[in-house]
């Protein structure tokens, strides 16, 4: 009987190790499916767009006559809040962040090499103007690349447009 325990005890040991590197493997991301949302090379999603230019990763908007700033302000932290939390919140200063945040999964798991924000400020005394950004980075290694999500900045422009945008002339 002691032989059988022993044998046994051996087993289920190499069994736990096995099963602890496989899911070691798995949460590295060791295999990839081609086509996935970060491709199959392992890289960013393809909505990111490393950049440093702040004209390519802002989308400015025009605020509508008529809207007064907390009108303005609360169409934007509802928008906000809707996609995420937000992180910081000024009114008087007509500033608005959600946290960084992990937005890409692989394999069911977020990817913690990508992340993003979105920031909105308003313009000037008047706030006839906002400016969108949906910032995101992307880790290599040790360092960020820095850039922004496409489709997150598109995404959050238009809704916001749509909410207390000018609208287009006919």
């Amino acid at each position: 009987m002691p032989h059988t325990f022993k044998s046994r005890h051996a087993l289920n040991k190499r069994v736990i190790a096995g099963s602890v590197l496989l899911a070691l493997v798995g949460a590295c991301g060791g295999v990839h499916a081609s086509g996935g949302p970060l491709g199959s090379s392992g890289g960013p999603p393809a909505t990111f767009v490393a950049t440093t230019s702040e004209t390519r990763s802002s989308r400015v908007i025009d605020v509508r006559d008529g809207v007064s700033k907390a009108a303005a302000f609360r169409a934007a932290t509802d928008l906000l809040t809707q996609r995420a939390s937000v992180d910081v919140s000024d009114q008087r200063a007509g500033f608005l962040m959600t946290p960084w945040q992990a937005t890409s999964t692989r394999n069911g798991v977020p990817d913690l090499r990508y992340r993003m924000r979105v920031v909105i400020r308003f313009v000037g005394d008047d706030w006839k103007q906002v400016i969108v950004r949906a910032e995101a980075n992307w880790q290599r290694g040790d360092e960020w690349d820095i850039g922004y999500d496409s489709k997150v900045l598109d995404d959050v422009a238009n809704d916001l447009r749509a909410r207390i945008g000018k609208k287009p002339a006919s």
